[in-house]
């Protein structure tokens, strides 16, 4: 049930495979990529996210490649009517020093407004967890690898950032459709 005012992020199975898979592949590295979608009223709906191969990583950034991207981006439309809705990357542990779901000071500079950031925080696991909504975070255990998945949103009015809830059925029910 939304509550006045309250947004959502609303993962598709297929997104949420793809945001995951693409911040496993590249671990202790960020991963990054692109969101697609649409807006309706108290919801953003993910149906795919795109990840970006040739960005340049390292365990603390990545770099897109712009130029690239973009070429990307400017085919989209011609195959598939869904929009642009921001971006996505990883937060990967390195060291001792875990990977955290929330925007760096970095981030905050570089999501656009009127779109969506959202963020993996991969991260050796030390026990096993169900995936569960908490705090407006997606989380728990798949593999070796601890998972929190946050969703930010940059206002166009006032550029303020907000955390929005990240919703995910089919991460939800993915313990349960998986038991032995």
């Amino acid at each position: 049930m939304l509550m006045f005012g309250a947004t959502e992020i609303f993962l598709s199975d297929k997104a949420f495979m793809s945001i995951i898979l693409s911040s496993v592949e590249v671990y202790k590295n960020e991963s990054h990529g692109a969101l697609l979608g649409f807006q309706t009223h108290g919801r953003i709906i993910v149906e795919y996210a795109i990840p970006f191969q040739s960005a340049k990583r390292k365990f603390a950034e990545v770099t897109p490649n712009w130029r690239r991207e973009l070429k990307v981006i400017e085919v989209l439309p011609k195959l598939i009517h869904l929009q642009k809705l921001g971006y996505f990357h990883s937060h990967p542990q390195f060291g001792e020093k875990r990977g955290l779901a929330q925007l760096s000071e970095t981030d905050k500079e570089y999501i656009g407004e009127g779109e969506i950031e959202i963020v993996v925080a991969i991260n050796d696991a030390k026990k096993t967890s169900l995936w569960t909504e908490t705090k407006n975070k997606l989380s728990g255990t798949l593999g070796k690898y601890n998972i929190t998945i946050a969703g930010f949103y940059k206002r166009k009015k006032d550029s303020k950032i907000i955390q929005y809830r990240v919703l995910c059925p089919y991460a939800i029910g993915f313990d349960y459709a998986f038991e032995q």
